[in-house]
C-alpha cells in the first residue's frame, strides 16, 4: 500500500508527522507500508528517495520541519517532468491501493483524488467532488445551509472584489454590519493557517491581505463564546452505518486554536471525551454523520462544532476530509477512546477504499 505524503500545499510539514504514523502502525501482517513522498516542486519520488528524505526530514527539530512547511513551496516543476515522476513512482512502487495523507490543497482539494480515479487506482478517503467541496469553505457552507445546518453568520470576500474600484466599499460596509469578534480564514486551507481573530474593524483589511497571501477568497465568519468540540466519523462498513465516535474537546492555549498553538507552541489540550450533556452529546454525534453522509462522504473524516457558551447550542463549524495522525491529531485520539486501536482503525480505512474500488 502506498503512503503518499508531502506535496505543495502549507501543510506540508504535518503530512511528514501523519505519514510516518501510516508507515509505523498499518498492521504489518496484512500490508506493506510503501512510502511515496511529492515534493513542493510537484515531483513524486520513489520508495527509496522518499525514505531518505523522511529520515532527513526527521534528522532536524520537529518544530523546524513544521515551521517551514507553512511556507510557500518551491516552483512548480515542468508538467513533463511532474508526469514522468508520477509514473516513475507509481512503476517503483507498485501499490495496490493508496493512502494519500497529503494535507491541503493538491492532497485534500480533490485534485490528488482526480488523478488517482483517472488512472483506476483504489485510495482512501473522500472522493474527488466531496474533497473539493470539503476543502473550499465557502462552498461546504453553502451547501451545509441549504440542507438546514445551524451554523454562525459569514461572509465570502472575493479577492477581486476587495481589491476593484467601488465593491470594496460595499464590502466594507456590509462587514461593519457583522458583530466583533470575527475571524478571517482563507477559504481554501487548513491547520488554521492564515486564520486571523480580529477585534476591531480597522483590523479588518490586514486580516483579509493575510487570508488572500493564501487563497484568492477570504471567509469572514461571526466569533462566539464557544466550546470547540469535535467528532470522529467513518464510513459505514457493508451493510451497516455510518459510525460516530464520541466526541472530543479542544481546550486552547492561544487565544484561539491556530497553528502555532496546535504544532508550535503546542499549549493546547484536548479532553476525550468531552463533558458534555447527554442529549448534547447525541445530537453533536448524530450532526457529524448528517454532515458526512450530506456532502456523500467517504471512508474518514472529523467534523467539528461550536458550543455556544450562554445557550447550549449547536453550530456545525467545518468537516475535514483529510484529518490528521499526528500525536495531537483527533481522529485517532477519539476512536481509541471509542474503542477502536489504531491498528485496526486504518486497516478498516484500507478495506473499505478495496471495497468501493471493487464495486465500481
Amino acid at each position: 500500500m502506498g503512503v503518499v505524503f508531502g506535496g505543495p500545499s502549507r501543510e506540508h510539514g504535518v503530512s511528514f508527522l501523519s505519514a510516518r504514523c501510516l508507515l509505523e502502525n498499518l498492521p504489518k501482517d496484512r500490508y506493506e507500508a510503501i512510502p511515496m513522498f511529492v515534493g513542493k516542486d510537484g515531483l513524486w519520488n520513489g520508495p527509496e528517495s522518499s525514505r531518505l528524505e523522511m529520515e532527513s526530514q526527521f534528522a532536524r527539530p520537529e518544530q523546524e520541519l513544521l515551521l517551514d512547511g507553512v511556507r510557500p513551496g518551491s516552483r512548480k516543476a515542468h508538467p513533463r517532468e511532474v508526469a514522468s515522476s508520477i509514473l516513475g513512482s507509481l512503476d517503483s512502487a507498485r501499490p495496490d491501493v493508496v493512502f494519500p495523507i497529503l494535507h491541503g490543497t493538491y492532497g485534500e482539494d480533490g485534485v490528488l483524488q482526480g488523478l488517482l480515479e483517472a488512472i483506476g487506482m483504489p485510495y482512501v478517503g473522500f472522493g474527488v467532488a466531496a474533497s473539493a467541496l470539503g476543502m473550499d469553505k465557502v462552498h461546504m457552507k453553502a451547501l451545509f445551509g441549504a440542507a438546514g445546518f445551524p451554523q454562525v453568520h459569514y461572509m465570502s470576500v472575493p479577492r477581486e472584489d476587495w481589491y476593484r474600484h467601488g465593491r470594496r466599499h460595499l464590502l466594507s460596509e456590509r462587514l461593519d454590519t457583522m458583530p466583533l469578534p470575527l475571524f478571517v480564514k482563507p477559504s481554501c486551507a487548513g491547520s488554521s493557517v492564515g486564520v486571523t481573530k480580529v477585534k476591531s474593524y480597522d483590523d479588518l483589511p490586514a486580516a483579509l491581505e493575510r487570508a488572500f497571501e493564501i487563497d484568492d477568497r477570504a471567509l469572514v465568519e461571526e466569533g462566539l463564546d464557544a466550546r470547540e468540540i469535535e467528532v470522529s466519523v467513518l464510513e459505514a462498513e457493508e451493510g451497516g452505518f455510518t459510525e460516530a465516535s464520541v466526541p472530543g474537546e479542544i481546550i486552547p492555549g492561544h487565544e484561539f486554536y491556530d497553528y502555532e498553538d496546535k504544532y508550535i507552541d503546542t499549549g493546547s489540550r484536548s479532553v476525550i471525551p468531552a463533558d458534555l450533556d447527554e442529549s448534547v452529546r447525541e445530537e453533536i454525534r448524530g450532526l457529524a454523520i448528517a454532515a458526512f453522509e450530506t456532502l456523500q462522504g467517504r471512508g474518514f473524516a472529523r467534523v467539528d462544532f461550536f458550543l455556544e457558551r450562554r445557550s447550549d447550542r449547536v453550530y456545525l463549524n467545518e468537516i475535514n476530509s483529510l484529518p490528521g495522525f499526528t500525536p495531537i491529531s483527533m481522529f485517532p485520539k477519539m476512536w481509541g477512546a471509542s474503542g477502536v486501536a489504531l491498528p485496526d482503525l486504518l486497516d478498516r480505512l484500507v478495506r473499505s477504499a478495496t471495497r468501493r474500488h471493487t464495486r465500481s
